[in-house]
């Protein structure tokens, strides 16, 4: 008999042991952790391959083209990042407006992990663009960048805001006089998304990640025919529908590249 209680008792830890272990395997299962980190954007203004430091600044462009940039400005929203197997997840999708005299950008909390690139909007989704900003919204309460005159938005936000003088002769020379122009492209039709090429950076938990990117305004002259002075003005919403602002949508990717 006092075999038998002996084996019943070690029978009865060993299940114990058992249990317990098997409830702790159970319990990692169903409650992972996820970690988080601070996702930033780290933003240079340029002309071409001056930097805009200033404005009101005269710089050459390749070729000996000058222009003076007085407004370089534009909206990024939903973040998304695509993972080492291209596979995208979700990442800030609150908007952020990028002004020449800012650079770095909190975006906000992202999961932790090994990415290969970024995806996102230049200018806002639908929803957005049609909305009355709060006063004490700072990225939308902008009258800069409204369409209309008041925070009542039914022509919506200009997305992507570049204004300046440019040296407009077929044949460029410092001694040209410079020309203005102003362009305000907005609208739904030209909410234009953007994958960045591939170059793998970390997130890593609970620290701030900063990714650094060119915006090249100079870009969106590609393809207009500078001399004619039709090509210098897109203001307002009915000038969006021109095709002038389609092609100028249509560069808006060609002006981001990674800071080498």
């Amino acid at each position: 008999m006092k075999n038998y209680k002996i084996n019943i008792s070690f029978s009865l830890l060993i299940f114990c042991v058992i249990f317990i272990l098997s409830s702790c395997r159970k319990e990692i299962e169903v409650l992972p952790e996820t970690s988080y980190g601070t996702l930033m954007f780290h933003l240079h203004t340029n002309a071409d391959t001056n930097e805009v430091e200033t404005y009101g600044d005269t710089m050459i462009m390749t070729g000996g083209r000058q222009i003076v940039v007085t407004t370089a400005q534009l909206y990024i929203s939903e973040v998304k990042l695509a993972k080492i197997d291209g596979s995208l997840i979700d990442g800030p999708s609150q908007p952020v407006l990028k002004m020449q005299e800012t650079e770095p950008y909190v975006l906000g909390n992202a999961p932790a992990g090994n990415y290969q690139s970024v995806k996102f909007n230049i200018g806002l989704n639908s929803s957005t663009n049609s909305s009355t900003p709060a006063s004490s919204d700072l990225v939308l309460n902008r009258p800069d960048m409204w369409f209309d005159s008041t925070a009542v938005q039914p022509s919506g936000f200009v997305f992507v805001k570049f204004q300046g003088m440019i040296d407009t002769a077929t044949v460029p020379s410092a001694s040209n006089a410079l020309i203005p122009f102003s362009y305000r492209i907005g609208t739904n039709s030209h909410l234009t998304g953007l994958l960045m090429p591939s170059q793998n950076f970390m997130i890593l938990p609970n620290q701030e990640s900063e990714v650094h990117i060119i915006i090249d305004y100079a870009r969106l002259f590609d393809g207009v025919t500078l001399n004619m002075s039709s090509n210098l003005q897109v203001n307002t919403t009915s000038d969006n529908l021109s095709a002038l602002a389609t092609q100028i949508a249509n560069n808006i990717p060609l002006m981001f590249s990674y800071e080498e």
